[in-house]
């Protein structure tokens, strides 16, 4: 791979965080809200992801599309001493086509994706070389685009690809460039799903340009659908240590309530006398009535489970986790699923869900 110096400082100060995709896999999560705001203990998705930043760049272009207003209202100009610039990607065009939108950019940049928690440490290693993509060691890297290395250096990402190599390094969807890329953007095709890809760009670049390849040794949470966002809450409440619930001022335990970490309470949450709420997140508003169960579920805001009700939860020894957790969650507690419920959902009195069961409405 590309030489670079051990202890090399990154000079990088500016990063692009692709965030504009209306994401239908996270509904019913996503339904009133854009991803970057789904919120782990209490604060937004994107403020985890911009937490990773401080103290490394000075300016961050967030390219926003599906409802973009709350993005912008949510952070305005500033975060913890980052300025942010907003891109409007108005076509979904595929992740190549945000980069676009968020140019001219004349300098090198980080980029980033706006659903994935990852270490600030494998951001600095990336920023080492001129131009770097991050891979990660999987299980199975066939639902993965996968870095195809030659000579040391990336030769090209393939997508999910049949049978790859029992080494391969799944994109792990962090990137070093700078201002030569955007050539290169306005020369990518469309792919067979009719999308310019960031996996295209990263091709065209190795003809030009040695793409180091960087092995991610820090943990790695995608946030793609309802039950890894639940696993994202569970890994930063398990980071905590022996403190794994997190509870707003403004919720409220009864006498006789049990809960169970990892587990986050957000504001106006209830719950009551008798209930056990584990290993789950309660929305705003949430309220679990006297005698629930509530286990490995997401009460999205203002869901109600009745007095009495069960979400129970059984493991999916099925389920394929894609999250790195560094064995912060075991494989267990990544496959353990209760239920979902939409934001104002009610589960009547005395109800059983089945576990895996995502309730919409």
């Amino acid at each position: 791979m590309a030489h670079i110096a051990p202890h090399q400082p990154c000079l990088t100060r500016h990063a692009v965080i692709l965030a504009a995709g209306e994401s239908t896999r996270t509904r019913p999560l996503t339904l009133h809200r854009p991803k970057p705001l789904i919120p782990l203990l209490g604060r937004p998705l994107l403020a985890h992801i911009l937490d990773t930043l401080v103290g490394l760049v000075e300016r961050v272009t967030l390219v926003v599309g599906y409802r973009a207003e709350m993005v912008e209202a949510t952070f305005g100009r500033a975060y913890r001493g980052i300025a942010l610039r907003y891109a409007r990607q108005e076509v979904m065009n595929g992740t190549a086509g945000a980069l676009l939108a968020a140019g001219p950019i004349d300098e090198p940049f980080l980029l980033l994706y706006g659903d994935n928690l990852v270490a600030h440490e494998d951001i600095v290693e990336v920023c080492r070389a001129r131009y770097s993509v991050a891979g990660l060691r999987v299980a199975d890297a066939r639902s993965f685009g996968v870095l195809e290395i030659v000579g040391g250096t990336v030769h090209r990402i393939v997508e999910k690809p049949a049978n790859p190599p029992p080494d391969a390094l799944a994109n792990a969807g962090v990137y070093h460039f700078d201002g030569a890329v955007f050539p290169l953007l306005e020369r990518i095709a469309p792919s067979p799903r009719g999308e310019l890809e960031l996996t295209d760009l990263v091709g065209a670049l190795a003809v030009e340009q040695p793409v180091r390849a960087h092995i991610c040794t820090g943990h790695w949470i995608p946030v793609g659908t309802p039950w890894e966002a639940l696993t994202a809450a569970q890994f930063l409440l398990a980071q905590r240590g022996a403190e794994q619930v997190w509870r707003h001022p403004e919720a409220r335990v009864e006498p006789g309530a049990r809960i169970i970490g990892p587990a986050a309470l957000d504001a106006g949450c209830v719950v009551r006398t008798g209930a056990i709420v584990a290993a789950s997140v309660l929305g705003a508003g949430a309220i679990v009535g006297p005698g629930a169960r509530v286990s490995h579920s997401w009460l999205d805001d203002g869901a109600h489970v009745g007095a009495g009700a069960s979400l129970e939860a059984r493991v999916f020894e099925e389920a394929q986790p894609v999250a790195e957790t560094r064995g912060i969650l075991s494989r267990t507690q990544l496959t353990t699923r209760g239920a979902v419920l939409a934001r104002g959902v009610s589960v009547p009195d005395g109800a059983a869900i089945a576990p895996g069961s995502i309730i919409r409405a």
